[in-house]
């Protein structure tokens, strides 16, 4: 890749007038696609794309009217005069409204009952009641046919017919003389009027006895911009009318109010906070680059990735989400971090090629890990998230193709680094990554704010991230009352592919509701009431009403004539009741109803294409809402229940599960892709696990400042997830360039982090300041989000990285792997339940009976069978014991060994179970397995040798050898160091042989400075016993422990040149390139693998002497070489600087290895 990008860089290089117009036509095409792409501001896009959804989403359009506008008339007379001059205001607002340029945007006005209208249903349901009665309609009537109630009844009705109202109440008391209809009529008038309304002058007011007039608009609250000049006619002839009508007041509310004052709030917080955003943003570009070249190159950049996608988004989708696109430009901050990274670094390097070849790979990486992660956005089913996903991921692909393909050429030409201007140097300079301290600290909070994380939730009340007034809010209340009866409303909506089909699934669906109603769960319904019965209804209430008279009719038609002969009516007075009780009713089509349709299914039936909704309002208590709600879902597939909150919540569980989605996908993601590029598990772990760390302190954070997330930051919090995952990579990426070169390069790295971070919280975090909820909440997460992912990102990857490749300030000569650190984790955890096992049997053995001669014997044996069993089944070591002599053990001796590791114990333990071991004081005292060290007879030496002088004389007779590590210490560098003279005058006065063991190997595979289990083989070399009458080594203790350390170095030398081969050390070489880049590592392990470890260039190689060789490639022939001779100088000529640096910088570079450029 890097290689591609150098020969583009090169081949414009020498056309740079071709790149221009290169640039220039693509910029125009974008453009010309950009301006092409359509726009929707539907919030409902967030919705999955599902059936349920898409079924709710067009329900609550036309259920939850938010384009609804209630005007509210005062008046400071409440007497009957002044609620007449209500009224007389009212009308003149209508017809002014009616009259203004807007009038088109009013779809209706409601704000008085016609009484005509009103009397001529009436009459319409009193003609055909064997439509609309019920059961409990029946029940009441049954008990109302004796003769002496209808008796009763027709005197009642004489008495309204002789009254002043008789002519209006005329038709309908001949229709139906015994008032059967009653009950439908009552509930008629209910569903016209309402529980907290009332009619004066056939006017609709409140009870707070306001006059109310409700405007319902075509144009949705959503577009504000269409709704300013409506809602400014509007509130200019409220005005006029004041004026017209002395002590009379208009006030309006709706959600196109407060939609506006959402986007005033908005503008006024997002000028105040833009600007000093600006000012201080600008400030910082030109106290860093104090070039308005540069600084227009970065805004260039951004500028034409925002092109970019726009451009191929209409090309792909063909229109967007408004939101979604508005949202994701946020992603500007982190696109923002690639421009600032090339030309930050291009003032210490001021060869644009040399800038990409540094710096192309993390900028790539970077880009590709982020990209990934949104491009899983791609994949939910949400048009608005896949919108996101698109525009974020194409934004920052074209940013890094400007950044990479056109910057380098664009920039300004220098000599030499720029000076530098970095307001952070202070702050970069400093190592905090390698302060003890202050990772405690860190560490600390970290688990402090672990326990809060899980305290951090989503906000489902949608107004609490709305802008509302104070007297909004009031409206608001008094409004949702009014409307509701003070009850929450719950819509019940029932669809069918036709208006019977929707109206009988309806009735299907509200005769479930029974046990609900019974249970009070649901105080009451309300809707079209059976107003509008399906035809299957019709036929079922025709045949109620004909069995109802085939038993009753004779006797009632009697009593009714008897009756109204006595009270003087006419004969023929009831003809059209007796004519309704005899006539062939039949089931009628829509139309028939026709006169009742306009009346009760405003609000109720809403009729489509295709598609007819049948609305019913049940009144229950809002704390039961969300459980009927599901519960009602779940009872039928042709209903619906939902509320004027369920859009939020199913939009705030929609976007939970996205965002749940999207964290762990995009964390999957970008890890992959890590390991991908980075090849190495631990640098992969390196850059992301801060990650982790920072949404750990992201949500611990949120949860102790009762920081909520919504639908507007939720968003964000995901973007900072990508600016942290680009700030890691480069801090890694600079890390492995450092240990790599040991070039001074982190620096500008962070300097460019943290110049891109003040951007970004300066740029949002400034939002804090707002006043609107939503745009303080942003302003909360960018401060909470960046102060966390900077911290994890300056102190951890210099932490964890520090932690693999250096000890005491000094680099790893092997490097920790993960491989090692699981290994070690396992052999300590293997080497500290083994030692309690074994001090639990000691203790059983030793203390619970009586030490006997034969149960020392036994323990003994379990510690060299352990010992065994352990370095022979060991991890990635591999252990051999080299026994030429025939040595059995079985005579009594000093055993002499040196030392290398802690491992020489268990070397030393595994060759006889007739042992004891002189041991360090800090052993004997050791809490891990000093008992059973106690146990096992070892003694400590720190009293001097004459003090265990007598019990091991004893252990010697009992046929015990003695083993002893005569250097006193382990040796760091494995060389023989010198002996002391404890262990030759223990011989001596014992009159005992001496036994020298050689070890080779343990102090490779755990190193005494290190406590890391290596890969490697383990030697024991058991050398012939050194009689009391051997005098080769001398006569006395003192010249035996001289001659013997001379005899030590010569056999180990010769045991290490037998031993210390390529392949011995070939692992070695290949760990001092695994942190190096992939690259470098592929490149070393390939070399080794094709040449089989240059076993046979070394072999033709002088043991000792001086040596020049070339063309080493990254030099691991010369490594391996000095390596396995020791004793040969080796000179390197590597012209190129950069392989050079990189070969000599290796940890194991001996002394007798050493480079130069020719």
């Amino acid at each position: 890749m890097i290689h591609f990008i150098l020969s583009v860089y090169d081949f414009f290089a020498r056309r740079r007038a071709l790149l221009l117009v290169l640039l220039l036509a693509i910029t125009a095409g974008c453009l010309v696609s950009a301006y092409r792409l359509g726009f929707t501001e539907d919030i409902a896009r967030f919705l999955p794309s599902d059936r349920e959804n898409e079924r709710i989403n067009s329900a609550y359009r036309d259920v939850i009217l938010s384009n609804m506008i209630t005007v509210y008339c005062s008046a400071a007379d409440t007497t009957d005069a002044g609620r007449a001059r209500q009224t007389e205001a009212v009308d003149a607002l209508v017809e002014r409204l009616q009259a203004m340029p807007d009038a088109d945007r009013i779809r209706n006005m409601r704000y008085r009952l016609d009484p005509a209208e009103m009397m001529a249903v009436a009459e319409f349901v009193t003609d055909n009641m064997p439509y609309f009665l019920t059961d409990d309609d029946y029940r009441r009537i049954d008990s109302t046919l004796t003769p002496a109630a209808i008796a009763r009844r027709l005197e009642a009705d004489r008495d309204i017919l002789t009254s002043s109202v008789g002519m209006i109440l005329r038709p309908q008391l001949l229709a139906d003389p015994l008032r059967l209809s009653e009950g439908a009529v009552d509930r008629l008038r209910n569903m016209q009027a309402g529980g907290r309304f009332s009619l004066f002058q056939d006017h609709i007011f409140a009870d707070d006895g306001r006059a109310l007039l409700m405007i319902e608009c075509s144009i949705p609250a959503s577009e504000t911009s269409a709704n300013v000049a409506f809602i400014q006619h509007l509130k200019a002839c409220m005005a006029e009318t004041e004026k017209e009508f002395q002590g009379i007041t208009f006030h309006s509310f709706g959600a196109v109010e407060i939609a506006l004052t959402n986007a005033d709030r908005i503008r006024s917080d997002s000028m105040l906070t833009g600007l000093l955003a600006a000012v201080v943003v600008l400030g910082l570009l030109l106290y860093s680059f104090r070039s308005v070249r540069e600084i227009g190159l970065i805004f260039a950049a951004v500028l034409f990735g925002g092109l970019f996608a726009l451009a191929l988004l209409h090309l792909i989708r063909g229109e967007a989400s408004t939101i979604a696109v508005g949202v994701s430009s946020i992603i500007f901050g982190i696109a923002v971090n690639y421009p600032l990274h090339f030309i930050g670094h291009h003032h210490h390097t001021p060869d644009p090629r040399t800038v990409i070849k540094d710096i192309a790979r993390p900028l790539t990486v970077g880009n590709i890990t982020t990209v990934s992660a949104f491009m899983s956005l791609v994949f939910i089913n949400s048009d608005a998230m896949r919108d996101l996903g698109w525009f974020s991921s194409l934004l920052l692909i074209g940013t890094i193709l400007f950044v990479l393909f056109f910057l380098p050429h664009l920039l300004p030409r220098r000599m030499a680094p720029r000076t530098d201007y970095s307001p952070f140097r202070r702050l970069t300079d400093r190592p905090f990554g390698q302060n003890r301290v202050a990772m405690a600290v860190v560490i600390l909070l970290t688990i402090v704010l672990s326990f809060f994380a899980g305290d951090s939730s989503f906000e489902a009340d949608m107004h609490s991230i709305n802008y509302m007034t104070p007297e909004h809010r009031a409206d608001f209340a008094r409004l949702r009352a009014m409307m509701n009866d003070n009850r929450h409303v719950l819509y019940y909506v029932t669809e069918g592919a036709t208006t019977d089909a929707a109206l009988e699934a309806n009735e299907r669906s509200l005769a479930a509701l029974a046990d609900l109603k019974q249970s009070g769960d649901i105080a009451r319904v309300g809707g079209i009431g059976g107003f509008l019965p399906s035809r299957a209804r019709q036929a079922e209430r025709i045949r109620r009403w004909e069995d109802f008279w085939r038993m009753r009719r004779d006797s009632v038609l009697t009593a009714l004539r008897t009756e109204s002969v006595r009270l003087g009516f006419r004969a023929d007075a009831f003809h059209s009741f007796e004519e309704a009780v005899d006539r062939p009713w039949q089931v009628e089509g829509a139309d028939f109803f026709a006169p009742l349709r306009e009346a009760v299914s405003g609000g109720y039936l809403f009729e489509r294409p295709g598609r007819t909704m049948v609305v019913n309002l049940l009144y229950l208590d809002a704390d039961r809402a969300p459980a009927i709600e599901q519960a009602l879902n779940k009872r039928s597939q042709a209903s619906i229940a939902f509320d004027a909150e369920s859009m939020t919540r199913r939009m705030i569980a929609s976007l939970s599960d996205n965002f749940n989605y999207v964290l762990y996908v995009c964390g999957f993601i970008v890890f992959v892709f890590l390991l991908f590029s980075m090849r190495r598990i631990e640098l992969c772990l390196i850059a992301f696990v801060p990650l982790t760390l920072s949404w750990v302190w992201i949500l611990g954070l949120m949860g102790i400042f009762d920081m909520k997330f919504n639908i507007v930051n939720i968003i964000l919090a995901t973007f900072i997830f990508g600016q942290g995952d680009d700030y890691t990579i480069f801090m890694t990426e600079g890390l492995i360039y450092e240990y790599t070169y040991r070039r001074r390069t982190l620096a500008s790295y962070k300097d460019s982090i943290a110049l891109s971070a003040a951007i970004m919280f300066v740029g949002m975090g400034v939002m804090i300041f707002a006043r609107h909820p939503a745009l303080r909440s942003l302003g909360e997460i960018t401060v909470v989000g960046m102060l966390s992912v900077v911290v994890m990102a300056y102190l951890f990857p210099p932490f964890l990285f520090g932690f693999l490749t250096s000890a005491g300030g000094r680099p790893r000569r092997m490097p920790v792997t993960l491989r090692n650190l699981l290994v070690s984790l396992y052999a300590f955890t293997y080497f500290l339940f083994t030692s309690f096992g074994l001090t639990l049997v000691g203790w059983v053995m030793f203390t619970l009976g009586k030490t006997t001669r034969k149960k020392k014997a036994a323990y003994h044996d379990m510690l060299c069978g352990m010992a065994r069993f352990t370095m022979q089944h060991f991890p990635q070591v591999r252990t051999t014991v080299e026994n030429t002599s025939g040595e059995d053990f079985r005579r009594p001796a000093i055993i002499l060994c040196n030392h290398q590791s802690h491992l020489d114990l268990m070397c030393l333990m595994m060759l006889t179970r007739k042992l004891i071991i002189l041991t360090n004081d800090w052993v004997w005292h050791s809490p891990f397995y000093g008992r059973l060290i106690r146990y096992a007879d070892f003694y400590p030496v720190s009293d001097g040798i004459d003090c265990t002088l007598i019990h091991l004389r004893e252990a010697i007779h009992r046929g015990y050898s003695v083993a002893i590590f005569p250097e006193g210490t382990r040796s760091a560098d494995c060389s023989i160091l010198r002996f002391r003279r404890g262990a030759f005058y223990l011989a001596e006065q014992l009159g005992v042989d001496l036994l020298p063991v050689m070890i080779h190997g343990a102090g490779h595979v755990l190193p005494k400075q290190d406590f890391m289990l290596r890969r490697g083989s383990i030697h024991v070399r058991i050398l012939p016993r050194i009689t009391p009458s051997d005098t080769r080594f001398g006569t006395d203790h003192l010249t035996r422990a001289r001659e013997l350390r001379r005899y030590y170095i010569q056999e180990y030398a010769a045991l290490r040149r037998s031993l210390e081969t390529p392949d011995y050390f070939a692992d070695l070489v290949i760990h001092n390139y695994i942190y190096k880049g992939p690259a470098i590592e592929r490149a070393v392990r390939t070399a080794l693998r094709h040449h089989a470890n240059y076993a046979a260039e070394i072999a033709a190689q002088p043991d000792r002497g001086a040596v020049t060789i070339r063309n080493t490639g990254y030099g691991e022939y010369a490594l391996l070489l000095s390596l396995v001779k020791p004793d040969l100088q080796i000179t390197t000529i590597e012209p190129d600087a950069d392989r050079r640096a990189l070969a000599a910088h290796c940890a194991a570079r001996p002394e007798n290895l050493r480079y130069e450029d020719q």
